[in-house]
């Protein structure tokens, strides 16, 4: 079953620290105190746990860290009260996921150890001076996860699918953890996300569970899924199973810009201007049909691509979204193939699309 209670937590850092491989081996946390007005029993704070090591034959994490993040979700935090928010896992609103959320590029991400010799090589190393930044300036912190049942912190603020094994009964879709940093005297706000690097980069729709045939975070990012050795000796020739085809991950149509704000009234029966558009971009080299691909704005409403649809190599196309709306507040686009698997996503703030008539560019093919 998913996590329970999902949300997050708004209150101040005040103090953070680190467990080695010394102190605990095997299930070692990062852990971020915070203050959010009602007091706590660790210090008059709570505390954020934040996991530096899985319990996986894959044992490293996957981190990305954005100092200046700009998402819809980080132009909703601002009206946050200090306090625990328990939030809907569903589209449109602040609940958090890693992949239909288009919070960032998972090809960006760092498969990292939870404590090795020397550095920065690893996790503690590369994620305690952000947290400590944040510490020592007063920031305003963000938890997104599970609180405990005392109520005194939270924990799995980590992406909360794709797991296989002992831990598939916590996948679940729209309740990924994660940790936001305000520094106000900036009116900067950074992000911080965390994976397992055994966790799949492709879900089920409805439980989160991995997908046949889809990469691990490990396998993306170019550190291959071990084998481990067996010790008594040989196995037996296991009985052949068919082995699902693997998913492709290459971005093979890409989300070039989009016309989210065209001239003059939109999406009414009597609007004469342009319509929203989405424009695509054929990556690849060999043409590409999109007849069944589908377009989702922030609210997960899809628009069906028909079968006249083709992308020759290099081709650009622009796709008129006709009743799906984008939204003019901020929001996200993203494109699933017929068999519907994400090729991409991207997100835009209100300010992208405040001026009309003119195209929010993305990417450069």
């Amino acid at each position: 079953m998913p996590i329970k209670n999902y949300g997050v937590w708004t209150g101040t850092a005040v103090r953070v620290s680190a467990e080695t491989a010394a102190q605990d081996p095997k299930s070692p946390h990062i852990h971020l105190f915070y203050d959010d007005g009602t007091g706590g029993k660790f210090d008059g704070a709570r505390r954020a746990s934040i996991n530096v090591k899985s319990l996986s034959a894959i044992s490293e994490l996957v981190y990305w860290f954005i100092p200046d993040y700009r998402h819809p979700v980080t132009e909703a935090l601002g009206s946050l009260t200090p306090g625990f928010r328990s939030l809907p896992s569903q589209p449109g609103g602040l609940a958090l996921d890693y992949l239909r959320g288009n919070l960032m590029e998972f090809s960006t991400g760092r498969v990292l150890a939870h404590d090795l010799p020397g550095g920065p090589n690893d996790i503690i190393d590369y994620a305690m001076p952000d947290l400590q930044a944040a510490v020592a300036r007063g920031a305003t912190v963000h938890l997104f996860g599970e609180p405990y049942s005392d109520k005194q912190g939270i924990h799995d603020i980590h992406m909360n699918q794709g797991s296989v094994g002992q831990f598939t009964q916590y996948n679940g879709v729209w309740q990924d953890g994660a940790v936001f940093l305000h520094f106000a005297a900036e009116n900067r706000t950074a992000a911080m996300f965390f994976a397992f690097a055994s966790q799949a980069v492709h879900t089920d729709e409805a439980t989160g569970n991995a997908l046949p045939g889809s990469q691990n975070f490990a396998t993306l990012l170019g550190r291959p899924t071990p084998v481990p050795a067996d010790p008594t000796g040989p196995a037996p020739e296991p009985t052949p199973v068919p082995v699902p085809a693997p998913i492709r991950d290459d971005r093979r149509v890409a989300i070039l810009a989009a016309l989210i704000n065209p001239e003059g009234p939109e999406n009414q029966p009597d609007a004469t201007g342009r319509p929203e558009m989405v424009y695509l971009v054929n990556r690849g080299t060999v043409g590409q049909s999109l007849a069944g691909w589908q377009i989702l704005n922030r609210a997960d409403t899809a628009h069906v691509l028909g079968g006249d649809v083709w992308l020759a190599p290099g081709e650009v196309r622009a796709v008129t979204l006709g009743q799906v709306t984008l939204s003019n507040k901020g929001g996200t686009i993203t494109l699933l193939d017929a068999a519907g698997l994400k090729v991409d996503g991207v997100s835009y703030l209100a300010e992208d699309a405040r001026p009309e008539g003119y195209l929010t560019l993305f990417r450069h093919a």
